[in-house]
């Protein structure tokens, strides 16, 4: 018995001219399919190296449920999940301003980013990281929700939620971050 099922390749050709004409949008937007370490940086200290592929090209990594960000968001979150404060620290530009959260001192320039990340994560064993929700990007603008987990010293889990709104430069690093979440609620699950 013969079905004559529609041929989908013209409508398929038009949504793969879609995403061509996106052009520099598309180049900083994680491609769907390609693993973890290939969307690592070569080295912490430039983000927006790759291993091996075209620049501009980010890589999603192997992780079910992270949304397409760019490279040096998507660096943040995974260098959170490895507890590495310096490729944590190195997706910030070496002016980067972090808000770790809104309301308190922000902390600025990398060294400062990085020495507070290494004063934190020995407070955990294991600090799980944060993984990301959604992204939102508009402009040089990108607005991810999150979750993110840790277990204290003391074997008492930690969790919390929150956004991050990060504005980038024009090479794609963090100039300046916004952490949004109840710092109060995570305090209280650290001293409890």
């Amino acid at each position: 018995m013969t079905t004559n099922a529609p041929d989908t390749r013209p409508a398929r050709r038009h949504i793969l001219g879609m995403g061509a004409a996106l052009g520099a949008a598309a180049a900083v937007l994680t491609v769907p399919g390609a693993r973890a370490e290939a969307a690592a940086p070569r080295n912490a200290a430039d983000p927006s190296a790759t291993s091996g592929h075209a620049p501009g090209i980010a890589l999603e990594q192997g992780h079910a449920g992270f949304p397409a960000m760019p490279r040096a968001v998507l660096e943040f979150f995974l260098a959170s999940q490895r507890a590495d404060a310096d490729a944590w620290a190195a997706t910030f530009t070496p002016q980067g301003v972090f808000h770790d959260p809104v309301g308190q001192p922000p902390l600025v320039g990398r060294e400062a980013i990085r020495k507070r990340i290494h004063s934190i994560l020995p407070s955990f064993r294991p600090f799980l990281g944060i993984t990301p929700n959604e992204a939102h990007m508009t402009a040089d603008f990108v607005a991810v929700s999150w979750r993110g987990a840790a277990v204290t010293l003391k074997n008492r889990p930690v969790n919390w939620s929150g956004i991050n709104i990060f504005q980038l430069d024009d090479k794609g690093l963090i100039k300046e971050a916004w952490a949004y979440f109840n710092y109060a609620a995570f305090k209280v699950q650290l001293d409890s």
